[in-house]
C-alpha cells in the first residue's frame, strides 16, 4: 500500500460522500477503495470513518486527518505541476481571498485578462471579511495591511495603492447648491459603507476629521454603489472603486481635491518551501496593471 494514494482515496470519499461514487471517480472498485481505507486506519491507529452499507460518517479523526491531508494533498498537486512547468504552462486552481469591495470591485476587473493570459489555471475568489488574519487554505489573500499581524509563515508584498474621494450622481446634484467647500458637504446626505450607523467620522489629508451622515448604510459595495447612482446621496470610495461608473457618466467627482490618505492594499501568501508560481504569477500580474513595483518582504514574528 501507498500513503498518498490511500490518502488520496480517503480525501475523495469523503468528498464523494459514497464508497461507489469515490470509485468511479477514481477509475477504481469499491472493495479496492475499501481496502485502501482500512490500510490507513490501521496504520494511524484510529478509525476514521463509520461505515453501514446505507451510510458513512466521517469521525472525529477522520475530520482533522481530511482536513489536513487534502491541503497536503493539493500542494503536492501544485508542486508537482510547478515544477515541470514553464511560466506560459502553469496550470491548477488558484484559491485568492478578498473583501467583497476588492474582489466585486476590483480584481474582477483584471481576472479575465489573467485567465485569458493563463487558461490553464482555474480561479477561486473567497470572500473575506475586512480585517481578517490570512487563511493557510487560500493561495493569496488581499488586504489592508495587518499592521499587528506578525508570522514567520506569510510573505507581504504591496500590491497596490488606492485613494477615496466623493462622488455622486448627476441626478443627485442637479436640484441642489454648488458644493464649494468640505463644511458644505456634511449637510448633504452621504451613503455609508460599513455597520457603524448612520453617523461616521473620516479622516482627510491635512488631518481633517468630517462627520458624514446618511440615511442608509450597508456592507455590500454593490448596494452603495447602486444607491449612489440612484442618486440617493453622496459616496465616499476609491476612483478604481467606481470607474465603471465615472466612464459612463453615471458619476461624477465631488471636490476632487479633498482625497482620504493614500492606503495600500496588501497580498499575504504562505511562505513555502517551494515556488508558488501561480500566486507569484498573479502577484506580478496585479502589480503590473497597477503600475505598483515593490520589493516583498517575509513576515517577522515578534514573540
Amino acid at each position: 500500500m501507498d500513503w498518498i494514494i490511500c490518502t488520496k482515496s480517503f480525501v475523495t470519499v469523503v468528498d464523494q460522500g459514497s464508497l461507489a461514487q469515490a470509485a468511479t471517480k477514481l477509475n477504481t472498485s469499491s472493495s479496492a477503495l475499501s481496502k485502501r481505507l482500512s490500510w490507513l486506519e490501521k496504520q494511524l491507529g484510529v478509525q476514521l470513518l463509520k461505515r453501514t452499507t446505507r451510510s458513512l460518517t466521517v469521525t472525529d479523526a477522520g475530520k482533522l486527518f481530511y482536513q489536513r491531508s487534502a491541503r497536503l494533498l493539493d500542494d503536492w498537486q501544485q508542486m508537482l505541476a510547478e515544477t515541470t512547468s514553464t511560466y506560459g504552462e502553469v496550470s491548477g486552481v488558484l484559491r485568492i481571498g478578498a473583501p467583497l469591495a476588492t474582489g466585486s470591485r476590483l480584481l474582477v476587473n483584471y481576472l479575465a485578462e489573467f485567465i485569458e493570459t493563463y487558461p490553464k489555471i482555474q480561479v477561486e475568489l473567497h470572500t473575506v471579511t475586512p480585517g481578517q488574519l490570512p487563511d493557510l487554505n487560500l493561495d493569496v489573500f488581499i488586504s489592508r495591511e495587518l499592521t499587528d499581524f506578525n508570522s514567520s509563515s506569510y510573505i507581504a508584498t504591496r500590491l497596490f495603492d488606492f485613494q477615496a474621494g466623493f462622488y455622486a450622481a448627476p441626478s443627485y446634484l442637479e436640484d441642489k447648491p454648488i458644493i464649494e467647500n468640505h463644511q458644505q458637504l456634511t449637510q448633504h446626505n452621504c451613503l455609508l459603507f460599513g455597520t457603524h450607523g448612520h453617523e461616521q467620522e473620516h479622516i482627510f489629508e491635512n488631518n481633517l476629521h468630517l462627520r458624514l451622515r446618511g440615511n442608509f448604510t450597508t456592507q455590500n459595495p454593490e448596494a452603495l454603489v447602486a444607491a449612489a447612482v440612484a442618486g440617493m446621496g453622496i459616496i465616499l470610495a476609491g476612483g478604481n472603486t467606481v470607474k465603471r461608473e465615472l466612464s459612463k457618466g453615471l458619476l461624477v467627482p465631488v471636490l476632487p481635491e479633498l482625497k482620504q490618505p493614500i492606503s495600500s492594499a496588501y497580498a499575504y501568501y504562505p511562505k513555502l518551501d517551494y515556488n508558488h508560481v501561480k500566486t507569484k504569477l498573479f502577484i506580478d500580474f496585479i502589480k503590473e496593471k497597477s503600475n505598483l513595483k515593490v520589493n516583498e518582504k517575509p513576515l517577522i514574528n515578534n514573540r
